[in-house]
């Protein structure tokens, strides 16, 4: 990449938008359950044209909603922040402001469960799931994805038809 030019002159588009090494987005947001969505469109227009972004998007979903429900980021004046990295593997983390207990994986996940199984599935559908902080100073809870694999794809994996 001699003096920064990604692509030659004249490439296409997605070449020249794509052609960085790894490309970085972090952004807080307000502590409030409402903000979830405005988080998931964040993910899935930073990913647009992705195999992965219907993914991306479910991972911010599911851990943002984690970092409300299971911290004091909900609390007044309470936030949560995400970074995106689009990388292979794509890197998604969502940062919480600590407060309550530690994130955790449960291995045996009642699938009528209220809660409790959207981190299980994610880690089915993630390369590396990881959880770094403490609950004094907050948690960053992160996952690896594959950048060519859809949401569909990863579901039809994990659940077959059955007769």
């Amino acid at each position: 990449m001699a003096g920064g030019m990604a692509t030659e002159p004249g490439g296409t588009l997605t070449g020249w938008v794509w052609a960085l090494e790894e490309m970085r987005w972090r952004r807080a947001f307000p502590g409030t359950l409402d903000q979830v969505p405005v988080a998931r469109r964040f993910a899935g227009a930073m990913f647009e044209g992705s195999p992965c972004a219907d993914v991306v998007e479910y991972a911010v979903a599911e851990l943002a909603g984690n970092a409300l429900r299971h911290s004091d980021s909900a609390e007044k004046g309470g936030w949560f922040g995400v970074e995106l990295v689009h990388d292979d593997p794509v890197h998604v983390a969502v940062t919480d402001i600590g407060g309550k207990g530690v994130p955790a994986v449960r291995d045996c996940v009642d699938e009528f469960a209220e809660s409790g199984r959207g981190l299980h599935m994610l880690s089915r559908f993630a390369i590396s799931l990881g959880v770094h902080g403490s609950a004094g100073k907050g948690h960053t809870v992160w996952v690896d994805l594959d950048l060519e694999q859809s949401l569909e794809a990863l579901l039809e994996r994990e659940l077959p038809d059955t007769p």
